[in-house]
């Protein structure tokens, strides 16, 4: 038997049997022939034979190992970019190392020729001459096993290269079609992917590849995608990037609780993968659990400052929660680590919103009864300091109408405040200088205002308080009466369901004057429905009740009712503008103190009336709001309001006539950079 290269397939295999068997024909011989007659030189073609073929067989280990550590490095980079590895980068690796195991196996080859004729015995150098040409010929032979030998391996090289020639040695339909659909994924052929990727489940039900795969491709049908990455996990539960594929499904369709759950299994096998505590954090961004998702990434970001895009996440999230001095210092570290146009916009708005501004404001007001009010003043903020921000506002209002006129000044002190995303409360603090007028001296009312607002994470309920004590200013014979509103409202607004909404309107107004006071008292119902993300529709209902008429000139009727559609619709323009309505269609009906009495109410003694109401007479308002942004750090503001109704203000005719109303209100914030 002659010391020659193995060839490849089936053919090889016989080879590596036979090598291996060789020790063992040798020594059958010599025990059938006897030691004396045996060739003293027969154990060194044995020898090679089993040293070539244990050196493929370590070979053949050595390439399975390395091949397994490559496909686990592969396979973590690949989770990274959430999908399996890529099928190109295995052929590459195997082709790599198929190639440097053969190469090992020639050299090793060579170099066991050598060490076999470097000390030829005394017969092989007695018969040189004769055995001379036999020589040429093993050379010759020697260099052909050599071109044979590198012709194998470009022949390898080229049935790797062809996906369907290396899964085609295998005789696998399932790997044909793997190999199919990962070149159409690669591709960007996701048809042709998903029908290979579908063959290959039909023939391998448990490919967890292919079902990962797949998935991919079904994001668009989230049930389906859904029901895909749960199988993968079902098929790899050890894996955490399964989990982390269905907890991205549940978010995106607004499954947040059950999205976090599927996180968490995530962290428990990867307690310190970035894809898992980051991709938490996103969740909870998502599920607006802003001050969460807050925590999140800080506590990242503590261990891992190099990470921008982490950052960014953090700016955006301190943006929405009212912390913009926070938001700005973030971006400017994302900035430092990985510059980006998007992030340097994101970053100019949020040093802008966090810097100290001035606001001057013209307003003014005009109604059908003749009243017109005209008012200049100012608002000037500090610079946004954590949670707090402080600022002070001064006008001067003139109010006519037609006869007389006079004036009043106001001055106050502001301040803001967010101690989470889900609460802030704002605060004012001032007074009011009423002028002098028909003998009445100059006085100074002090005024103030608190408001609280709360909303839960995730669209839960949310909370409206706000306590405010002001001058009734609508008219020359108000301000001449020194009337004072102290206003105490509420608004609670409850989800019944994704898009849709209940909310309780509750109001009670002392009305003060030096001579009398009387009570207001108002309660609403509203059930709103989101058409879209940008578009309210919602049905109304008011009842109003005073605690008597009035004589210092405002309106009092007994008792009123308001039945209106609304809707609210808020748009933003490519340029950054902001643009928001809200328009009221209904109709109402009020029943002054001199109306007769009326059927009860409500069940009771026959003693207990209620005035007749008044006829139903249209009921129309309209608040538009417009932000224009004219330069970084300016902004525009116009507000217009138009009512047409018997009562809605105050201010409006006694007597339950219709009513009309219209104020418009410019300010510009500058921006002190």
């Amino acid at each position: 038997m002659s010391v020659g290269m193995p060839g490849t397939g089936i053919g090889g295999m016989f080879y590596l049997l036979s090598a291996l068997a060789t020790p063992l024909s040798e020594a059958s011989r010599r025990m059938r022939r006897g030691a004396a007659e045996a060739d003293a030189g027969g154990w060194r073609p044995v020898a090679g034979q089993t040293a070539l073929a244990g050196g493929i067989l370590a070979g053949m280990w050595a390439t399975g190992w390395l091949l397994g550590v490559a496909l686990h490095a592969a396979h973590s980079v690949g989770r990274l970019l959430a999908g399996p590895p890529p099928s190109n980068a295995l052929r590459t690796a195997a082709l790599l190392l198929s190639f440097g195991t053969l190469a090992t196996v020639l050299l090793g080859v060579e170099l066991l020729r050598l060490w076999f004729h470097r000390r030829p015995d005394e017969r092989a150098r007695a018969a040189e001459p004769i055995a001379r040409p036999s020589r040429i010929v093993a050379v010759g032979a020697g260099r052909r096993r050599t071109r044979t030998f590198f012709a194998l391996v470009l022949l390898e090289a080229l049935a790797a290269s062809h996906p369907r020639r290396a899964t085609g040695q295998s005789g696998s339909p399932a790997a044909v079609a793997l190999a199919r659909a990962d070149s159409a994924f690669a591709a960007g052929s996701t048809r042709t992917a998903a029908r290979n990727y579908g063959a290959v489940l039909a023939a391998d039900p448990d490919n967890s590849r292919a079902v990962f795969r797949l998935a991919q491709l079904s994001r668009g049908d989230p049930a389906v995608a859904l029901q895909l990455f749960q199988r993968y996990v079902r098929l790899e539960p050890s894996d955490p990037w399964g989990y982390m594929a269905v907890g991205d499904v549940l978010a995106r369709t607004g499954r947040y609780a059950d999205a976090l759950q599927w996180y968490d299994h995530a962290l428990r096998l990867a307690p310190g993968e970035r894809d898992a505590i980051v991709g938490r954090a996103r969740v909870l961004a998502r599920a607006r659990r802003t001050d969460a998702a807050i925590a999140a990434y800080e506590q990242w970001l503590a261990a891992h400052p190099t990470d921008a895009e982490a950052w960014r996440e953090l700016g955006r999230e301190r943006t929405r929660a009212g912390l913009p001095a926070e938001a700005a210092q973030a971006l400017e570290r994302a900035q430092a680590l990985a510059p980006d146009g998007a992030t340097a916009r994101r970053l100019a708005m949020a040093q802008v919103a966090a810097a100290p501004a001035l606001a001057p404001q013209v307003s003014g007001s005009h109604d059908s009864d003749g009243n017109t009010t005209l008012r200049l003043g100012s608002a000037a903020e500090l610079a946004a300091s954590g949670p707090l921000r402080l600022g002070v506002a001064a006008g001067r209002e003139q109010v006519s109408d037609g006869v007389t006129t006079t004036g009043l000044t106001d001055a106050a002190l502001r301040a803001t405040w967010h101690p989470r995303a889900t609460l802030q409360v704002e605060a004012a603090a001032g007074a009011t200088a009423l002028d002098a007028l028909s003998g009445a001296s100059a006085t100074v009312t002090p005024t103030g205002q608190l408001r609280a607002r709360w909303r839960a994470p995730e669209g839960g309920p949310a909370l409206d308080v706000r306590a405010q004590r002001t001058v009734l200013d609508a008219s020359p014979r108000l301000v001449a009466n020194r009337v004072t509103r102290t206003d105490l409202r509420g608004i609670f607004e409850l989800p019944l369901a994704p898009a849709l909404k209940l909310r309780g309107i509750g109001r009670t107004t002392a009305l003060s004057d030096p001579t009398e006071q009387n009570h207001r008292t108002a309660l609403g119902g509203v059930v709103a429905f989101a058409a879209t993300p940008s578009v309210e529709l919602s049905a109304q209902v008011h009842e109003i009740r005073y605690d008597h008429a009035d004589t210092v000139g405002y309106f009092a009727p007994q008792r009123a009712q308001v039945v209106q559609a609304a809707s609210y619709l808020e748009f933003e323009t490519a340029g950054s503008a902001l643009l928001a309505f809200d328009i009221g269609v209904g109709v109402q009906r009020v029943a002054d103190w001199n109306s007769p009495a009326g059927p009860p109410p409500f069940a009771g003694p026959a003693t207990v009336g209620s005035p007749a109401m008044g006829p139903w007479r249209r009921a129309l308002s309209l608040y538009s709001l417009m932000v224009l942004p004219l330069a970084p750090g300016r902004d525009l503001k116009v507000e217009l309001d138009l009512e047409d109704s018997p009562i809605a203000s105050e201010g409006a005719t006694p007597g339950g006539a219709q009513w009309r109303y219209a104020s418009a209100a410019v300010s510009l914030r500058w921006a002190l950079r």
